[in-house]
């Protein structure tokens, strides 16, 4: 008896393209994982979901929100300058202590003209913190103020018009009299950080000034009040230390 009648052929081209297909997906499957650092938290803040391990309130519960994390960034404001500003000025005063130590917006608030002289004028959202013997300045800006493709190349490609500025570095004095500087050690725009070869020269295309003597081309200068000659970052607090007699 013949068997060929119940027998089906194979379908060669079939399972070619099916074999195809898994391959396309394992990839896909792949990739998604090694950049999941980059698209899970734009999917989270799009559609509501909690971060990994907060949990999620209910429905109709009320009374367990999901809180944010605290990662130290704080927006400027008034009360903070003012206490920045008392802190220096007691600091100054004859019989005032020999140093103060301020938080990254009490310190920002009171520099605030310094501070935001550095930036580019579509800075908007300014944060400041401390961290470590670091500190750190993030604004929203436009890209083509920061330099654009001119500065950073092929990264500009793959940015937004309007992207996230960080700014991270230590804050320390010059060998001129009332002039400290902000050296930039670490510069993020968006999701990307700069490589240290780039940051020079971003760091130029930010000021908008000529050069301030003794202020070094990676670092932005501040200027500090009379009667102080130090300034040091240290255990997440900008500390000022009064000129001694």
């Amino acid at each position: 008896m013949c068997l060929s009648r119940f027998v089906e052929p194979i379908d060669v081209f079939g399972c070619f393209r099916r074999m195809v297909s898994l391959v396309i997906l394992g990839a896909v499957a792949v990739a998604a994982y090694v950049t999941r650092d980059r698209w899970e938290p734009r999917l989270r803040a799009a559609f509501g979901s909690p971060k990994a391990g907060g949990s999620a309130a209910a429905p109709g519960d009320s009374t367990s929100p999901v809180r944010a994390a605290d990662t130290g960034w704080t927006a400027l404001s008034y009360n903070a300058a003012e206490r920045g500003r008392r802190s220096i000025t007691q600091m100054r005063a004859r019989k005032g202590a020999a140093y103060v130590a301020l938080s990254a917006s009490e310190f920002a608030g009171a520099f605030l003209d310094s501070l935001t002289a550095q930036l580019p004028a579509s800075a908007e959202s300014l944060q400041v913190r401390a961290e470590g013997n670091e500190f750190q300045v993030r604004a929203s800006v436009r890209l083509g103020d920061v330099g654009g493709r001119a500065v950073l190349g092929p990264l500009a490609a793959m940015l937004g018009d309007r992207e996230r500025l960080m700014l991270g570095g230590t804050l320390e004095p010059t060998g001129v009299a009332g002039m400290a500087q902000f050296k930039l050690t670490r510069i993020k725009v968006g999701d990307f950080t700069v490589p240290s070869p780039v940051v020079p020269r971003l760091v130029k295309a930010l000021k908008r000034s000529p050069p301030a003597p003794g202020v070094d081309v990676s670092a932005l200068p501040v200027r500090l009040p009379a009667g102080i000659g130090d300034i040091r970052v240290a255990q997440g607090k900008v500390t000022l230390y009064r000129i001694t007699p």
